[in-house]
């Protein structure tokens, strides 16, 4: 008959729980959607993951990689010298939900709660907060969030799925397309064009 129902009540989160702010983003209520930007503090975010475990990425391409992988060491690394920089550096994460509660213009609690891009992240923060008893409480993550609004349970599934691949396709990108707009590269093609050789 389905997953059990995940329900995320963020007041209730003891000691560290807060009612998230948001930004509605309007959509054409024939979708079936509704679409909020939020910020979620890490230190929240790693709770859920804790608590919840593998059951908020059964919507999410992949897993945790481990924190041996170059991605995740760049998120520790981010963790550990520049966690006030991590909003600045980090993508953030995709989720999506099938409702949403909200209280003084907050979100305060999230129903089937599955993040689909972004598991790297969240389970980087919490294996640094968990393992390693490191102080994430500076850091904040950008959350865009779906609300699937579908009535089949088939039909929502095959939604999400749709989201999730969507959300995890990109081109790849290499440290060459990175060092290619050094300023280095753009003073030498300045030169090569009024300079003859």
């Amino acid at each position: 008959n389905g997953n059990e129902e995940l329900v995320i009540d963020l007041l209730a989160i003891e000691n560290i729980g807060v009612p998230l702010p948001f930004l509605e983003v309007p959509q054409d209520e024939e979708n079936h959607f509704s679409c909020y930007l939020s910020v979620i503090p890490g230190k929240i975010l790693a709770h859920i993951y804790t608590e919840h475990g593998s059951k908020l990425l059964e919507g999410n391409v992949r897993s945790f990689l481990s924190s041996k992988t170059a991605v995740n060491k760049k998120i520790q690394a981010t963790i550990n010298t520049e966690p006030s920089k991590f909003f600045v550096y980090n993508n953030g994460i995709s989720a999506t939900a099938t409702d949403v509660e909200f209280k003084n213009g907050c979100i305060t609690k999230l129903k089937n709660f599955q993040i689909i891009n972004g598991g790297q992240t969240t389970a980087s923060l919490a294996y640094a907060n968990k393992k390693r008893n490191v102080d994430i409480s500076q850091i904040s993550v950008p959350m865009k969030l779906t609300i699937v609004k579908e009535a089949d349970p088939v039909e929502m599934a095959s939604t999400i799925q749709k989201i999730s691949r969507s959300s995890n396709s990109q081109n790849k990108v290499s440290d060459a397309d990175f060092f290619a707009n050094h300023e280095f590269h753009i003073l030498m093609e300045k030169i090569s064009m009024r300079t003859q050789a």
